[in-house]
């Protein structure tokens, strides 16, 4: 059985095809996509692997949801790899708060079933980002310098953790 989390607003659900569409708009926006760890997909065909990845994950490393609003596609948030997280909310739903309910829930349930703490590799420049994960209780553990390079250009590293 598949596990839907739900929010006040939000429904946390598995990744399914026919998100394909709504995840290409989010991946093919340059802004939305600033901060990902690959640059803008290029092409439906690139979303299409990347999403066809996230259904195929293994359960035992993988814990990725789709996060829906009205039954609308608005972003992804989930450990990609136990216990490492990521989240992408699309640009027209930013500053709602939405990825901060999303990764409460989430924080919850993986808490409850899956693993007692949870990571994050943050760029420095995603003060978003670095705001959401301290409101959350994350803590930082460290930094690093030119830790991926996303379209010929060096990013650094902020870790985080959060423990049950």
């Amino acid at each position: 059985m598949s596990v839907i989390l739900r929010t006040e607003r939000l429904v946390l659900r598995k990744a399914r095809p026919d998100d394909l569409k709504a995840l290409h708009a989010m991946m093919s926006d340059a802004e939305t996509m600033r901060y990902w760890s690959t640059p803008p997909h290029a092409d439906l065909a690139t979303t299409r692997d990347w999403l066809e990845g996230m259904i195929a994950a293994p359960p035992e490393t993988s814990d990725d949801f789709i996060v829906e609003k009205d039954g609308e596609t608005i972003g992804k948030l989930g450990a990609w790899r136990l216990p490492e997280i990521g989240y992408l909310i699309g640009r027209p739903h930013w500053g709602r708060g939405y990825a901060r309910e999303a990764l409460a829930a989430f924080v919850s349930y993986a808490f409850a079933h899956r693993t007692d703490h949870l990571t994050a590799d943050v760029d420095p420049r995603n003060t978003a980002s670095l705001a959401l994960l301290a409101r959350a209780g994350f803590r930082e553990t460290g930094r690093a310098e030119r830790t991926w390079c996303v379209g010929g250009e060096w990013c650094d590293s902020v870790y985080f953790r959060l423990d049950a």
